[in-house]
Order: C-alpha cells, then sequence, then structure tokens
C-alpha cells in the first residue's frame, strides 16, 4: 500500500514538474504564479505546496532531474559528480572529447528547457542563483579533476582552462534551445570539441 502512495505521490509530482514547466517556458519564471502552475496540473494551491513549499524547491526538483538524466551524481564521491568527464579529460583525446559532447548534445531537447527556467529563475532569485552558479562549478571542477589527474597544466591556469571550456558547451547547447537557432550541428560540436581539446588537454 505505502509503495502505491508513493508512485502516486511521484505522479502528481512528475505532472506539477510537467505543467510548470511548460508555462515557464511559455510565460516566463517571473510571470507564472503557483495558482496557474496548480490549475494547469489539475490540483490546488495547497497541494502544490504540500509537494514543494516554495518555487525553489521545485527549481531544486527541476535541478534533480537534469542532475538524472546527464547521470550527474547527487553525492559525489572524490570531489566528482560526474566520472565519466573526469575521465574523458584525463584522457586527453580529441575523439573522446568529441564523442562526449555528441552524447550530451543528443540529450540538449530535454534536459536544456529545465536549465533554461533555471537560469530565468536565477535573475530573479537569488537561491536559485546560488544553486545554479553551484552546479556550473560542480561541471567545471570536473574538468579540473580531469587536468589534474593528467598532470596536465600549471595549477593556477586549470580553473579559468575549465570555466572557458564549460561557458562554450552551455553558450552552444543555447543555440539550440532558448534562441531557437540550430547551426549545423556537426561543426559545431567538431569545433566545440578542437576548442576544448586545446584548452584542456593539448599542452604543446
Amino acid at each position: 500500500m505505502s509503495s502505491l502512495r508513493e508512485a502516486q505521490k511521484q505522479l502528481t509530482r512528475d505532472v506539477i514538474v510537467e505543467r510548470a514547466l511548460q508555462l515557464f517556458t511559455e510565460k516566463g519564471y517571473a510571470a507564472t504564479t503557483i495558482d496557474d502552475v496548480a490549475a494547469a496540473a489539475g490540483t490546488t494551491r495547497a497541494t502544490f505546496y504540500a509537494y514543494y513549499p516554495s518555487r525553489s524547491d521545485l527549481m531544486r526538483d527541476f535541478m534533480a532531474r537534469v542532475n538524472a538524466l546527464l547521470e550527474r551524481a547527487d553525492a559525489p564521491e572524490q570531489g566528482s559528480t560526474a566520472a565519466e568527464l573526469v575521465d574523458v579529460v584525463r584522457e586527453g583525446e580529441l575523439s573522446g572529447i568529441l564523442a562526449w559532447l555528441e552524447s550530451r548534445a543528443a540529450l540538449w531537447p530535454v534536459f536544456r528547457p529545465y536549465l533554461d527556467v533555471l537560469d530565468e529563475a536565477a535573475a530573479v532569485d537569488r537561491e536559485v542563483r546560488a544553486m545554479l552558479e553551484g552546479w556550473h562549478e560542480e561541471v567545471i571542477s570536473d574538468l579540473v579533476r580531469g587536468m589534474e589527474l593528467a598532470g596536465r597544466f600549471p595549477e593556477e591556469t586549470r580553473h579559468i582552462r575549465g570555466t572557458l571550456a564549460f561557458t562554450s558547451l552551455d553558450y552552444v547547447a543555447t543555440l539550440w534551445t532558448r534562441r531557437k537557432f540550430e547551426p549545423n550541428r556537426e561543426h559545431a560540436l567538431e569545433v566545440l570539441a578542437d576548442s576544448w581539446y586545446h584548452l584542456l588537454c593539448d599542452e604543446g
């Protein structure tokens, strides 16, 4: 019986998140009210708050879903949230970087809408901004960890290299989602992979 209740609760969460994502995308984060989301989900304000005491809690669920889609660890061990990314950087092969980027690009239509809403929410919600900045830093730290394990580049340059690599990835991904502009995917990923290779792997 308890497992059935849990399944029903998860279904309610999924419906709330799905409708919230749709409304935030169509109307904008600031213009969408809790009542809007509750009505679209076929529930009440009281039910919404029973699952999400605040809009920030809803945004935390958005972030958790992004991490699940990207197979990023909630409780990282040894300072890494994405072992596969760390390994790709450590190995330092252009082909491996391109393959990793292609695997993530295939998921952009699924997870980028969540990140786009989180970006918008971060502009008006300090708590969400701190959460999103922390997530960015986790990804950058994975890139830095890969360089550390390879003994590559001076320590004082690794973080800026990771930051530049992450920022370029984030921008290219945005071209497919928020800005509704799709460059040639194959060429864009090849250029991005080449940029990552020189930033993170090539000391020559």
